[in-house]
Order: C-alpha cells, then structure tokens, then sequence
C-alpha cells in the first residue's frame, strides 16, 4: 500500500508546536519536515545527529502523532542483539514449562508461544505476528487493529556493534527477513515503516550504512539564547496551552538561557562536555513544581539552583565552573 507522503504530513508546520504524551511537547523545524519527507517519500531510514537534548528521539515521537501511526521504540544497550529487531526467544518461559511438565495441563508448548516478534516483525506483519508469544490458558488471543502505519524508533544505534546496522541494511534492502519457526519470508504487508534512528556519536557507524540513510543533524539555531528561550516556550510557555500555574514566564526563561549560555561557553573553553537544551528543561520543569505559578519565587529558585544542573564538570583554573559562582539572577533570598 503506497502513502500519500504529501497528504500525511500536510498538517506540519515551521514552528508549530505538538503535543505529545506525557504532556510533552515538540516544535517542528523546517529542517525536521523536509528531512521526515525525503524519508518517507525514498522509504530510507531517518539517522538523526545532535547533542544530547536536542530531541532527537522526540522527533519519533512526534513524528508517529503527526503520521498517527503506531510507534515502536527501541532503546539499544551494548547487550543488544540485531536479532532482536525481528524476533528474540523466551529460553526462560520455555525452561519454566519444562520444569513443570509433571503438573496437569503443563509441559513445553509449540515454538510459536515462546518466539517474541519484534518491531520489524510487527510493523511488516501485524496480524500475523499476533499469533506469537505466550497465550494465556483457555483464552483466544484477541486480534489488534492494524496501524494505518508504523514507526521504529532505534534509540542511540551507536551503543551497538556493527551487526545492528549491517542487519538493518539486509532486512531494509530486501524488505524481508525469515519466520524463525516456518522460515517463510516476512514481508511488509502495508508499505513499509518509517524507521527513526540516533545517534550521540560515541560510535563511528559503517560508510555503507551511513549512505543508505536519510541523515538530519539537529543544531541549535543561533543566537543560542533565542533557540534555548523559544524551547522553553514550546514547553512551558503559554502556547503549550497548559494550565496557567503549570507556565513559565519569559523573564524566567530568558534568564535561565542566558546563564545557561554563559556556563556552556566556559565548558567548551574549559574543554568539558557543556550544558545543553537537556539541562535547560530540567531546570524549567523544576522550577514550575516549586514555585508554580510564582514568578518571583521561580527567579529566586532559579539563582539557587541553577548550577547544579548548568555546572557538571569542576576544572581547575576555571572559576567560572565552579558551582561557587555568582548567578546571573538576583533577588531575596528562595523560600
């Protein structure tokens, strides 16, 4: 089934904001729209680059609300398999019913109760991925309504080894990949899933991987402050339409970017890792818990706290790191 690229994305918008779960929110980026159609329209992963916190792994999520399609997130840790991708085996749920075979009713059941599909497995063959994995005795498994479409997202792919990209390039190449049980080929039966990948750089991936992808890096826009500040706001502004106590005001939001930019050009001239959008929206959402709907006790909060999330790194001849240093707000003293 071919997609309407165009007709799926038209909503989106420069600068508009979205909610997400959680109350969570995210503004688009024209650079983030045009990256999500090349994606989509040349059926290629999208790799997104970028300093912690600058959303990398909420533009998946947006993206899956704008598309309204079904969201896979997949978080890769060094144990990390490829393999997993696609089907992973409960060897502990198997052995369990082995132990209990001399009970009534108990014992080993057919393949098909202990392989777990995976996101690809799910997102090419919906329906018949919902006749794996355990059943509950004496119950019909009960049949979910199949995504209009679906989107991986493979979170931090660098934590991995190369296995993880190289099985990505096969499966993606060949849009198929075998049923462990029957060895009959998976395909996609709805069009393809829009596959979301990051990266935090810690690992070089593969050239040959790297040319088969859609490739965003997401940088702040300058000056810093206004890129840090319009964030805020798409978090905590008014335009979040959140409740009026749960917002932040500009005045707050500005000072809390400007200290923050003060604090990253010292890391970076101290050669440490700087402050970011990641530190900068921790401190907001602390703020609004502590002094919610108080301007002047947010300002004085934020005197205080302020460098202990800007000012991770302590180095020597540089004062200016030193969490003993003199805020850019000043007030009375926080409650």
């Amino acid at each position: 089934m071919e997609h309407d690229i165009k007709q799926l994305l038209q909503g989106l918008k420069h600068d508009a904001i979205a909610p997400l779960d959680k109350g969570a929110f995210h503004q688009w980026s024209q650079n983030e729209i045009d990256a999500l159609h090349l994606a989509l329209a040349s059926e290629r992963p999208l790799l997104v680059r970028g300093e912690p916190g600058t959303g990398k792994t909420q533009l998946a999520r947006a993206a899956a609300v704008a598309l309204r399609w079904h969201l896979h997130p997949v978080t890769v840790s060094p144990r990390f398999e490829a393999s997993d991708l696609f089907h992973s085996f409960d060897a502990v749920r198997r052995l369990a019913d082995a132990q209990a075979a001399a009970v009534p009713g108990r014992g080993v059941r057919d393949d098909l109760h202990y392989w777990l599909p995976g996101p690809f497995w799910r997102a090419f063959d919906w329906d018949g991925a919902q006749d794996y994995g355990p059943q509950v005795d004496g119950q019909e498994r009960k049949p979910q309504p199949v995504p209009a479409g679906h989107v991986i997202l493979i979170d931090e792919i660098d934590k991995a080894d190369s296995d993880l990209p190289n099985s990505l390039l096969e499966v993606l190449g060949s849009r198929e990949f075998p049923n462990p049980v029957t060895r009959a080929a998976i395909r996609p039966r709805h069009g393809l899933p829009l596959v979301v990948i990051t990266t935090n750089e810690e690992r070089e991936l593969p050239a040959a991987f790297l040319r088969r992808c859609v490739v965003l890096t997401l940088e702040p826009e300058p000056p810093y402050t206004s890129f840090l500040v319009k964030r805020g706001r798409a978090h905590f502004g008014r335009q979040a339409k959140r409740p009026a106590k749960e917002c932040l005001d500009d005045e707050i939001l500005r000072i809390a970017a400007e200290q923050l930019t003060e604090d990253r050009r010292h890391a970076v001239a101290a050669g440490v890792t700087p402050p970011g959008l990641a530190e900068y929206i921790d401190l907001l959402g602390a703020l609004r818990r502590l002094a919610p709907g108080d301007q002047a006790g947010q300002g004085q909060w934020l005197e205080r706290l302020g460098r202990y999330v800007f000012l991770k790194n302590i180095v020597e001849d540089h004062p200016q790191l030193s969490q003993q240093r003199p805020a850019i707000a000043r007030g009375d003293s926080a409650p």
